[in-house]
């Protein structure tokens, strides 16, 4: 074999690699649709290690839907798909899930959670049997989607586990975020 060809050889290896591996960064199937699947699971894999040094067999972790820090609203398909992949992977790695409805309880604002119901007992009632809460997050900027989940102790507040996970944005993500178009809807006047 030519010193050429080896050479030719070794690029083409080299090539590969960087190729296999930027793709891995990107979190794209072969289809060209977003591997929502893949991106949530990286950053359960980066944080289940610690996570399960903190919880007990019996313990139950809420996860509740993943809100735009850009409007602190969930109202699209994109955060709904992220819960429900989190759910997915952190069940995947034996650990207990108990979905809650975040809007029926709480309220995300730029200063934290607002309790929205003057009911305390409905709300304990609701994460009494938890100590945690995975609480995610995500931006969506020109041409990347940001997303965070949080570990938070329910009891003192603190963050105990952070992860962050970002890939290009693509028409799906765009169509997932997108508001419905219509947002009032008017009663016709029958005269």
């Amino acid at each position: 074999m030519s010193k050429f060809s080896f050479n030719l050889v070794k690029q083409i290896v080299v090539l590969l690699i960087l190729a296999f591996s930027l793709n891995s960064c990107l979190y794209m199937n072969i289809d060209g649709s977003t591997s929502f699947n893949r991106l949530v699971d990286s950053m359960v894999q980066k944080t289940v290690k610690k996570l399960k040094k903190e919880l007990y067999l019996t313990d139950t972790v809420l996860v509740s839907d993943f809100v735009n820090i850009d409007r602190l609203k969930n109202r699209s398909k994109l955060g709904f798909l992220l819960s429900s992949t989190l759910k997915d992977r952190l069940l995947a790695n034996n650990i207990t899930v108990k979905e809650i409805e975040l809007r029926k309880h709480f309220a995300l604002g730029p200063n934290g959670f607002t309790a929205l119901s003057r009911d305390t007992n409905e709300i304990n009632s609701t994460i009494n049997d938890a100590r945690y809460a995975f609480v995610g997050t995500y931006s969506i900027t020109t041409k990347t989607l940001i997303v965070f989940i949080k570990l938070i102790d329910l009891e003192t507040g603190n963050i105990l586990l952070s992860s962050q996970e970002s890939t290009i944005v693509t028409d799906e993500i765009l169509d997932l975020e997108r508001k419905n178009q219509i947002e009032d809807v008017y009663t016709p006047i029958v005269l």
